[in-house]
């Protein structure tokens, strides 16, 4: 069947979340249309009084995310053969919903939602492996020179899990005490007085952000 010529507009979301060992993506089963049964990004064609940030809200809702949180456009996507249904040019954004949210369940649009490691997922539909991709790239080019890793860790944590979340996102192995001593001298984040205990390793000093928001910042370059 031949493609209509007018291209459709729509949304596809990375929803991310840290949990101080894993990066986890917010995958639906969906339900309908060529793709049906598989895993995919939450998204949805852009109605006719939305804009893309309105569209982008609703489809985050959608998923089941009825905390605000940090959302940013992350990049067009627009191969001609994306969709087998339709020419759709997809606009990708990227959130993070905060610690501590609701757990997310998704509308009846979708068959089931769940958290999956954002490294091992294979088999998605459309192309959102390669947005799930890009979102990770963008999130990794971040973390040099924003606040970004504040907006994903948990709301209390050790200086170890920030590690984690650097070397996950950009596939490099950081000196401890350099890494320390750099994120301590940026002044963002502040002692809790609290530690946690419990695990096999000793107790661990927790720390909270100064400020959640997105700050520009230089780590390492």
């Amino acid at each position: 069947m031949k493609k209509p010529n007018n291209p459709i507009a729509a949304v596809d979301m990375g929803i991310f979340r840290f949990d101080g060992e894993r990066l986890s993506v917010f995958l639906v089963e969906l339900l309908h249309g060529s793709f049906r049964g598989r895993l995919a990004l939450p998204g949805a064609r852009l109605a006719a009084e939305e804009s893309m940030e309105d569209a982008a809200l609703r489809v985050y809702r959608e998923a089941g995310g009825d905390t605000p949180c940090f959302i940013e456009q992350v990049y067009t996507f627009s191969a001609v053969d994306r969709d087998p249904r339709s020419r759709a040019i997809a606009t990708a954004y990227m959130a993070f919903p905060p610690d501590g949210c609701p757990p997310f369940q998704p509308c009846s649009k979708y068959a089931r939602g769940a958290w999956y490691d954002v490294f091992t997922v294979r088999d998605l539909a459309y192309d959102h492996e390669q947005i799930s991709r890009v979102c990770r790239q963008r999130i990794a080019a971040k973390l040099n020179y924003t606040t970004i890793a504040l907006l994903l860790l948990p709301e209390e944590f050790t200086l170890t899990e920030m590690q984690t979340l650097y070397e996950l996102c950009s596939g490099e192995q950081f000196d401890k005490r350099n890494f320390r001593k750099k994120i301590k001298s940026m002044n963002i984040i502040v002692e809790t007085g609290r530690q946690r205990s419990g695990r096999k390793a000793r107790p661990a000093m927790l720390y909270r952000a100064k400020r959640r928001s997105m700050e520009l910042v230089s780590l390492f370059r």
